[in-house]
Order: C-alpha cells, then sequence, then structure tokens
C-alpha cells in the first residue's frame, strides 16, 4: 500500500525511469485537496507513450493518481487546462526518489519538474513566499514582535508581558494584541476587557471590508502607572457568538490555479496593524502573542506579519522538535536580511551554578544552533550583513544561541501580574528585553 509520504517519491520514480521520458521538457503536479495526484507534461508526443505511463502510474498509485496524463493537444477542453497548469512555475523543491536497485536517492534534471500543492489550511506553515510584513522596519514605524511556542505552558505571555511592562517603563508606547483567539488570555493577564476584539475586525473586514478599531482597545490595567502607554486588542468577548465568529476563518482563500491568492485571515491582520500604527500617538512597538502549535495564526504571525520573531520553548524532545520545525520554516519564507529571531528558553533551573543548569542550557544551545545550521544558515552567504554563513555555537550575538529565563516559582501560579514586578524585571527577562530592543532597531540602523 502506497501512503501519502510515498506518494511524491513514488511518481517521481515511475516518471523519470519510464521510456522515453528524458525527452520531457516540463512536467507539473498538482497535488489536490485530498491528497491525489494530477499530472501535465510537455515534451515531444512522439518520444512518450502516455497511455504506457497512466497505466504504469495506476499501477504504482492506485487511487492516489487521477488520470488522465495531461498533455498539449487533443480535446480542446483538456488542452486548455493542460497550457494553463503548464504555463505556471512552482519549482518542486528538492525533488528525490530511492532507486530499487541500488536503494540510493537519485534527483531528476534541475528545472523539470513543478509541483503545485492545494491547502485546506497551514499555507503560512508549508508554503515557500517570502514574509511581507504590513511595512518594512523604518523610523516612525513600529516594530512588530511575534512571540510565539510551540507547546503552551512555556511562559510566553508571561515572557511578553514583561517586555510590554519594562518598554513602558523605558517610556515606549506599547501595543499588545491577542491573537490566539482560539484560547486567548492576554487580555486578562493584563487587565483589559473590551466589547470587540481581534476576532470581530476579521470577520467584520472579510464581510465589508472595515478596518474599525471602535471598542477593541483598552488599556493594560495591570501595570498600574505605566498602563497608560501599553494598549491592549483583546480576541473579543467570549460569549455564544465567539464560535460563529470562528467558524468564518478563512485562512487560504486558495485555488487550484491561484495558489497565491491571499487568505482573508491575513489581509485582515494586516488591516488591523496598520490601523493600529496610524492611531496616534503612534506605538513604538506592536507585541503579538499568537497561538500555540503549528497553527494557522501562529504561521501567518511568525512568517507573514513579524520583523522579530521571539520563539519561546523549553527543554524537552517534543520542545526540540517543534523548535526545528519552526526553523525550517523560517528558513523557507524568510530572506537573509530579514533574519531577526531570538530563541528562549524558559524553564531553565534556578541556580546558574549547578550543572543541572550547565547540561540543559548547552543542549537546548545545540540543538538550536543544529537547526539554525541546517534550516537557516546554510542558505546564507558567507559575506552576508546580518549573520556569518555558519556562526559560532557560542556566539551570543547569533539567532540561535538562547536568551535563558529561569524557572521562577512564583510566575507559575499568581493571582495578578502587579504583584510580580520584582519578578518580570528581573536579571533573565531584562536580557532578553535589551536584545529584543537591538533586533528592532531600523533597518539600515548602526
Amino acid at each position: 500500500m502506497v501512503t501519502f509520504d510515498e506518494v511524491l517519491p513514488t511518481l517521481l520514480r515511475a516518471c523519470e525511469t519510464d521510456p522515453g521520458f528524458d525527452l520531457v521538457e516540463k512536467a507539473v503536479v498538482v497535488r489536490d485537496l485530498r491528497g491525489r495526484v494530477h499530472l501535465a507534461i510537455r515534451g515531444d508526443p512522439s518520444s512518450l507513450d502516455s497511455k504506457r505511463l497512466e497505466d504504469n502510474l495506476r499501477r504504482e498509485l492506485g487511487a492516489w493518481f487521477e488520470a488522465p496524463v495531461l498533455m498539449p493537444g487533443g480535446h480542446p477542453e483538456v488542452a486548455r487546462l493542460c497550457n494553463t497548469v503548464l504555463g505556471i512555475e512552482a519549482p518542486w523543491r528538492s525533488p528525490e526518489w530511492v532507486d530499487p536497485d541500488d536503494g540510493r536517492k537519485r534527483q531528476p534534471a534541475d528545472g523539470r519538474w513543478h509541483l503545485i500543492e492545494r491547502h485546506l489550511s497551514k499555507t503560512a506553515w508549508v508554503g515557500e513566499t517570502k514574509s511581507s510584513p504590513p511595512w518594512p522596519l523604518v523610523e516612525r514605524k513600529p516594530a512588530i514582535v511575534t512571540f510565539y511556542s510551540f507547546k503552551g505552558g512555556v511562559g510566553r505571555t508571561t515572557l511578553l508581558a514583561s517586555a510590554a511592562w519594562q518598554l513602558a517603563e523605558q517610556g515606549k508606547r506599547v501595543v499588545v494584541v491577542d491573537l490566539d483567539v482560539e484560547a486567548p488570555g492576554a487580555g486578562a493577564l493584563l487587565g483589559a476587557r473590551t466589547d470587540r476584539g481581534v476576532l470581530d475586525f476579521l470577520v467584520d473586514h472579510a464581510a465589508t471590508g472595515s478596518a474599525d478599531l471602535d471598542r477593541m482597545i483598552d488599556a493594560a490595567r495591570t501595570f498600574g502607572a505605566e498602563a497608560s502607554l501599553v494598549d491592549v486588542v483583546t480576541s473579543g468577548e467570549l460569549d455564544r457568538a465567539y464560535f460563529e465568529k470562528l467558524a468564518r476563518l478563512d485562512y487560504t482563500g486558495s485555488g487550484l490555479l491561484a495558489p497565491d491568492t491571499e487568505s482573508p485571515v491575513r489581509q485582515g491582520l494586516q488591516s488591523l496593524l496598520k490601523a493600529i500604527a496610524a492611531r496616534s500617538p503612534a506605538p513604538d512597538f506592536i507585541l503579538l502573542d499568537s497561538r500555540a502549535g503549528l497553527h494557522d495564526v501562529a504561521g501567518l504571525s511568525l512568517h507573514d506579519l513579524a520583523h522579530v520573531d521571539v520563539l519561546v520553548g523549553r527543554d524537552s524532545d517534543q520542545g526540540y522538535r517543534g523548535l526545528e520545525l519552526t526553523v525550517e520554516a523560517l528558513g523557507r519564507r524568510r530572506k537573509p536580511d530579514d533574519l531577526r529571531a531570538i530563541v528562549v528558553q524558559t524553564m531553565a533551573p534556578e541556580d546558574p551554578s549547578s550543572p543541572e543548569y550547565d547540561r540543559i542550557t548547552e543542549a537546548y544551545r545545540r540543538r538550536s544552533h543544529a537547526a539554525f545550521v541546517e534550516h537557516v544558515y546554510s542558505l546564507l552567504e558567507p559575506a552576508d550583513p546580518v549573520v556569518d554563513a555558519d556562526p559560532a555555537i557560542d556566539d551570543p550575538a547569533a539567532p540561535h544561541h538562547p536568551q535563558v529565563i529561569r524557572f521562577n516559582a512564583r510566575l507559575v501560579n499568581f493571582t495578578s501580574l502587579s504583584g510580580q514586578r520584582a519578578e518580570l524585571f528581573g536579571t533573565d527577562f531584562v536580557q532578553f528585553v535589551r536584545r529584543l530592543v537591538e533586533l528592532s532597531q531600523p533597518e539600515g540602523a548602526p
């Protein structure tokens, strides 16, 4: 039985070993929403027996293959569809299959294969298009910072709260946006309550194009004297209508032959951020509290909206795998000069002089370094102005080098952040915010 993971390599092997296929100029695979594959090819019809190829693909792939093999010519409707598909440029990234005779991996001729993937969701995670925040990181425009964690319960929102509070004490104006629309919490944590929120904005914008912030913003009352400098955009009012709004979020908006169609949610979030930036007085920072896990909102906020990505995690096998997946997606979506990321290791042992602290922080640093080497540093030129091609594992200025936040029992069980000021202004948090401010400097700034 062929499984989903085996479909594309099996198709490649079946085609590339077919007599006459070496003369094919271009092959485009469309994998539909069910995972079934359609194939269009351009080449010399006299050199390729399309019927034989179809029979071979049916035999190798079974129900995973949707006949016929599309080739120019023949029935006008089929030819029109074939030409449309062949006209799409979607280079297949690293196609390969395993030769059954010797077990070695094989790669086809460069540039021959193209792959179009249809998705119901997760386009921001699996896509190849480069990220494009609503505005560049320039003077007099707020820096957009996403706080993301693969797992919940690792202190992501607490870290964001510390950053907002410290920035406010420095005289910076901050807007916190609760993007965790399926498990909201930032608003309540910061003492903000609103009638409308992010979810209301997205639904209204998708239907009418509205970009109204009315009744969406409240002060972070938890911060006391600094509350006037920190505004909070909550997720929205948790009532019975909340489910109806969630059910209307469209994260893809893509069609078969228009894979780059922008999703309504992405359009709405871009408009939301532009409306926030246009307020007077303008904020200096917009901090996004993202959804945990491989959620669509998390992908959008990390790879499409933010100037700076804060990747929060702790020492665990699942956390390491989540970090690697996140960095892999970051490497596909970020341009080299947009590589502004901070890895944060939370819940490290309290005593920095203990062997356990050294062991756990070194392990996290090595795993982070390995992920960045494989998925990010290998894509950069050695003379890149942002980062060397392969920074040393102990380079504290490199993106992979974790900012360590030690475990603090007082930050595990508390009723209000207002009583945790001393903890949120501790040395580890201060060092993190210092790094955040450095990375948030306008492009080209010294």
